[in-house]
């Protein structure tokens, strides 16, 4: 009913007109009774008695509490304020505590609400401490809409963010790479830092004299002829033989 009197822009003052036009039936005989009893002189009845007096009547009161329960637990979660707006209004006005004037409801209203939003967007409403709905629910929205944004422009910065690990490592390999080019000879292409290369210059690599290389050198055969010549010690426990011998022990 309250959808079919927002399509025709209906004022508000003409809603009861309207609405009560559209009962049929017995809910028509219900309110010819009602209003009978509800309305005081000429004064005109509003809107919100008239719901309230609706819902009495047409919605029971288990299930009416169930909506008012659900009011309560209320969260935005993965909804928009768009969404959240639309729902926290269609549970309130099942709750007693939207009956009587929004005076008397209105600061309840947006504390209630402001407490259902995310995290992230209660943030920048909260501290404002705003009483009036509609502009509670104005500045909720501004601030959902800076929260994508800050979100879009990390995300941006994260994808342009080069890769410093990648970097470094390429870093160390040029590095490594250059310290080797530095220790290898030019001359024979082996490593030996501080040592003169005898490659091309027929010396022996052994003692580093001239004429002959390292498989035949002197030094090396004689070093080799005096290990082999000298005498090996021989361990004996026995007295026998071993008179005149130096070798033996």
């Amino acid at each position: 009913m309250k959808r079919a009197l927002q399509v025709q822009l209906v004022p508000e003052e003409q809603c009861v007109k309207f609405a009560t036009y559209l009962l049929t039936g017995e809910a028509s005989h219900w309110w010819q009774r009602t209003r009978r009893i509800i309305q005081q002189g000429d004064d005109p009845i509003t809107w919100d008695t008239f719901q309230e007096e609706f819902y009495k009547k047409y919605f029971l009161t288990s299930a009416r509490t169930a909506k008012e329960l659900e009011l309560l637990q209320l969260k935005q979660g993965t909804m928009t304020v768009s969404e959240y707006t639309d729902k926290f209004e269609e549970l309130f006005r099942f709750s007693r505590m939207c009956q009587g004037t929004p005076g008397d409801f209105g600061e309840w209203k947006c504390i209630k609400y402001e407490g259902g939003l995310r995290s992230d967007i209660y943030s920048s409403v909260g501290p404002m401490e705003i009483r009036t709905f509609s502009e509670l629910v104005k500045k909720s929205k501004v601030a959902e809409e800076c929260v994508k944004k800050a979100a879009w422009t990390q995300g941006q910065n994260s994808f342009r963010r080069p890769n410093n690990n990648n970097n470094n490592n390429a870093s160390g390999r040029r590095f490594g790479k250059q310290l080797l080019n530095e220790q290898a000879c030019t001359r024979c292409g082996s490593y030996h830092p501080g040592v003169p290369c005898k490659a091309g210059w027929g010396l022996c690599y052994s003692c580093g004299k001239p004429g002959h290389n390292a498989s035949n050198c002197p030094e090396r055969q004689r070093q080799g002829t005096g290990r082999a010549q000298q005498p090996r010690r021989v361990f004996t426990t026995s007295a026998i033989g071993a008179e005149g011998s130096e070798t033996l022990i």
